[in-house]
């Protein structure tokens, strides 16, 4: 499925209109089409409960025009079935208050909340548990992508897991959520029972497909049984596993049909952890929208789909419109900016921050046991102070912004919303920075460059006087009340720059050509130079490649890179002939570094603080939020 050139985001009465219109899942009307899907934020205290940075989180959502918010996964059995670090936990009464707290909050901008109910089974480590005991599963010794070798399930403990669901769906109904769902999906505990792979119990828990179904069947008849017939129930599901001896499509398809009559909604993905590029997709979005659209034509509940979605909103809209799915979650999206929905719905889909996929958020940050971050959202997890940033500054003052990278549009573009008069010289001819080197080689092409749109368009919208081709070596800068720096970083070998290479499609003459270095811009660079039909070596003097991206990433560019036959050696040393490419760390700009004062004149982003877009992103969101204040 290829996105559409304009960004399938349009006004309410265009082609996406369908996904403006209300829908319902049983009992429950949501005013669009639109779900925040869950997202595990580790955003909950330490003790899991519910507080204000975790509301705060929330509330920008619903603010944001989502219909339907589902929390990330809330712990039903903190002692063994929580996942790692600090989810939010529903396993006591004690946790009925805040949790009521975060649904005031969501209902008072608009939206409604279902808290998702979940039980992490194998995927969990001993460490990660009370009493460092193994974690639960329906066969033991069969460990997860990041667990640890699991006991099995005695069938006398059944019932008491059981009722560890029933008891979290007790008392999402006293906390006030409009619905629950069940997190069946991603090879969680509920989706173990299901899979061959994780079940080889040969009792009336395992064997066919009915017997592996068993369990969540009895969940559901027993949550059905507490909240009542007309409680919105939902179940999400990964309607299979794309490895050999998983779930397959047919017995996924067969399940669904099997919980229609328990279940008012079918949140449909597919794969695990074991499978995370399937259920975390750094490819082209749509990846699985073909598996909602597979169980729509099966049952006649109401379908979620999900994705990276909000590049096909037009597809989604006829999508919903024809009944091929009822329903369009974001993701990832949501966390890149909680604003998209109300954005689209007033045609400016150009204000759009929108995902890049590169899962920084899930690699960099959750799975270290992180509060969840985005490189091109600087808000995120702290939405209050953002709130606050933006209010006008005290003092309006001349601010001369240089370099036209992330760290300088971003500074730029909220000073300016500030009530600064903001100038921006650029040296290039167009704007973008590093972000152009990045988009020469084709995995996130599409998104980074429409990320150089939205800075363009930002910029024009809130006033910024950018001059392009401007030199800022000579500039005056007494002219100015304040100076942000953010020219970037500068190769150490000054005799050839590959980030200029690639951003201006500067290929080199030779066929054969050896990347030397240990940086996401050698993966880049070596892919670049593959993708052009070059014969490419990748030499780290390191013991890995691609050692300032996060894990996820480096997975998949060096399988690109594989696929592309480009040989990858770690441990080398620099060849002493032939076209050698230098793609090592590089050193921070030192343009006018001895006028830095970091009263008046400021460096920012990766020139003041090293990394990479992430760091560019915030240093220059959060020093603009000063400027003008009186300290």
């Amino acid at each position: 499925m290829v996105p559409s050139n304009k960004g399938s985001l349009v006004t309410s009465d265009g082609p996406a209109a369908a996904l403006y219109q209300p829908g319902r899942i049983g009992t429950m009307q949501l005013r669009n089409r639109f779900v925040q899907a869950p997202i595990f934020t580790q955003f909950a205290s330490t003790f899991g409960e519910v507080d204000d940075k975790l509301i705060d989180y929330h509330r920008a959502r619903a603010r944001g025009g989502v219909g339907l918010i589902i929390t990330e996964n809330t712990s039903i059995d903190w002692e063994v079935g929580r996942t790692a670090g600090h989810p939010m936990r529903i396993d006591h009464d004690r946790f009925i208050g805040a949790l009521s707290n975060l649904v005031d909050a969501v209902h008072g901008e608009g939206a409604k909340i279902a808290v998702q109910l979940h039980h992490t089974g194998r995927q969990n480590s001993q460490s990660n548990t009370e009493r460092n005991e193994p974690p639960l599963a329906p066969t033991a010794g069969i460990t997860s992508a990041f667990g640890t070798p699991p006991r099995a399930i005695e069938e006398h403990e059944i019932p008491g897991l059981i009722d560890k669901y029933v008891q979290g769906a007790r008392r999402a109904v006293a906390a006030g959520f409009d619905a629950i769902e069940l997190h069946g999906a991603h090879g969680y505990l509920l989706g173990q029972f299901l899979s061959p792979f994780t079940n080889k119990r040969t009792d009336l828990w395992g064997g066919s497909l009915e017997n592996r179904a068993r369990f969540a069947l009895e969940v559901v008849r027993a949550i059905r049984a507490e909240v009542g017939p007309n409680y919105p129930v939902l179940y999400r599901l990964s309607v299979t596993e794309p490895y050999e001896g998983g779930l397959s499509l047919e017995d996924g398809l067969r399940f669904c049909e099997m919980l229609e009559p328990y279940v008012d909604a079918l949140d449909v993905s597919a794969g695990n952890y074991d499978t995370a590029m399937t259920l975390l997709p750094m490819i082209a979005p749509g990846s699985l929208v073909n598996y909602a659209k597979a169980v729509k034509q099966r049952v006649s509940i109401p379908v979620i789909g999900v994705g990276r979605l909000t590049w096909l909103l037009d597809e989604m809209a006829q999508a919903v419109s024809a009944g091929e799915m009822d329903f369009v979650a974001l993701g990832r999206s949501g966390l890149a900016d909680p604003d998209t929905v109300a954005k689209t719905r007033r045609g400016q889909p150009q204000s759009v921050r929108r995902c890049l996929a590169v899962n920084e958020c899930i690699s960099r940050w959750m799975f270290n046991g992180k509060g969840t971050q985005c490189v091109i959202n600087p808000a995120l997890g702290q939405e209050r102070r953002a709130e606050q940033a933006r209010r006008p500054a005290a003092n309006s003052q001349r601010v001369l912004v240089i370099g036209g990278g992330p760290s300088g549009c971003e500074a730029a573009i909220l000073a300016a919303q500030r009530g600064h008069n903001v100038t921006l010289f650029e040296r290039d001819s167009r704007l973008g920075g590093q972000l152009h080197a990045w988009a020469a080689a084709s995995p996130f092409r599409m998104e980074v460059n429409n990320m150089i749109r939205f800075y363009e368009s930002e910029l024009e919208r809130v006033g910024v006087k950018v001059h392009l081709r401007t030199d800022a070596q000579d500039a005056e800068l007494y002219m100015w009340d304040t100076v942000l720096l953010g020219t970037g970083t500068e190769p150490r070998d000054s005799r050839v720059d590959v980030v200029e290479m690639m951003s201006n499609g500067r290929l080199p003459m030779a066929n054969e050509i050896t990347v030397y270095g240990e940086t996401e811009v050698a993966l880049f660079a070596a892919l670049w130079l593959a993708e052009a039909g070059k014969q490419v070596s990748l030499l780290s003097p390191a013991a890995d490649v691609g050692l300032d991206t996060n894990d996820m990433q480096r997975e998949h560019l060096t399988a690109l890179l594989h696929n592309l036959d480009v040989a990858i050696v770690t441990h080398a040393v620099l060849p002493e002939s032939g076209e050698v490419i230098m793609a090592t760390a590089r050193i921070a700009s030192t343009l006018h570094a001895s006028l830095v004062d970091d009263y008046r004149i400021f460096s920012i982003g990766t020139r003041a603080q090293g990394g990479r877009m992430y760091e560019a992103t915030q240093s220059g969101f959060w020093t603009a939020a000063r400027l003008g204040e009186i300290l």
